[in-house]
């Protein structure tokens, strides 16, 4: 049997850290025009996550880091504070070649209902979502993989502490179009959508709080797909992140963003 590892990735879930540490980690950016903005990020305490293939076909050595990039997808989409000790689960799933998984067969749960029900929905990953990864051309049209969560294969205990940083809109974002119908008629309205690894809003996934009204509508999603973002990191690699951004009407104001998700 072949199996190839995926390592490194992990349960996000923040750890309660003293203010003092928290000031070790500011980070700074530096953005395209020269000026520097400052984020806090967390520093998390992880479980793990490993994918491996347990299909009979070859896999090429090289494809194990998408078995890590796949297994860190999966571990943000759980987002669990570690256990002490780990609490273990695996799963048996069918990757497909458009980077989702099928078939999901719990081979050994947590009996704890909540986490079962984390992982069996971080585990429904669909085309559809901004972070499902397709496989590289060479893997098969279809694996036979086994997802072990917060342990190694060989059962020991596999926690670790790493750094997620959210997504923050450039302090330089234009003020968006206060179109005429608008002014004198105080609203927000609310744009709920992801931020793509490259800064900026995914317009085709995004949804609007109260789309009754097409004009308002439009002109938040006009507003939002004008503004740019530091991408949120995990571990020091872009990923998607969701965000709620409030697009104000009444008055010239700019579109700002209020809460991450």
């Amino acid at each position: 049997m072949r199996r190839a590892l995926a390592l490194f990735a992990f349960f996000a879930c923040v750890v309660p850290r003293q203010a003092s540490a928290q000031q070790a980690l500011a980070q700074k950016v530096t953005l395209p025009t020269g000026m520097t903005v400052a984020r806090a990020c967390d520093e998390l305490m992880t479980e793990g996550v490993v994918v491996a293939s347990i299909d009979e076909r070859a896999i090429p050595a090289g494809d194990s880091l998408y078995f890590a990039q796949l297994a860190q997808t999966i571990a943000r989409r759980v987002d669990l504070r570690a256990g002490d000790p780990p609490r273990a689960s695996t799963y048996g799933a069918l990757l497909l070649r458009n980077g989702s998984l099928a078939n999901q067969i719990p081979v050994a749960q947590s009996g704890i209902r909540e986490l079962d029900m984390r992982i069996g929905s971080a585990l429904a990953l669909t085309p559809r979502d901004a972070d499902a990864l397709p496989t590289p051309a060479e893997m098969p049209d279809s694996l036979r993989v086994l997802v072990t969560f917060g342990q190694h294969l060989d059962g020991s205990p596999f926690v670790a502490t790493h750094v997620r940083c959210p997504a923050m809109p450039y302090p330089d974002n234009p003020e968006h179009a206060m179109p005429v119908w608008a002014l004198g008629h105080r609203r927000t309205v609310t744009v709920r959508g992801v931020i793509t690894p490259a800064g900026r809003v995914d317009t085709a996934s995004a949804l609007v709080d109260d789309p009754s009204d097409e004009r308002y509508a439009q002109a938040a999603m006009d507003a939002v797909a004008q503004m740019r973002f530091v991408p949120a990191e995990f571990d020091g690699s872009k990923v998607p992140a969701r965000i709620d951004i409030e697009v104000p009407f009444g008055a010239p104001a700019r579109a700002d963003s209020t809460s991450q998700r």
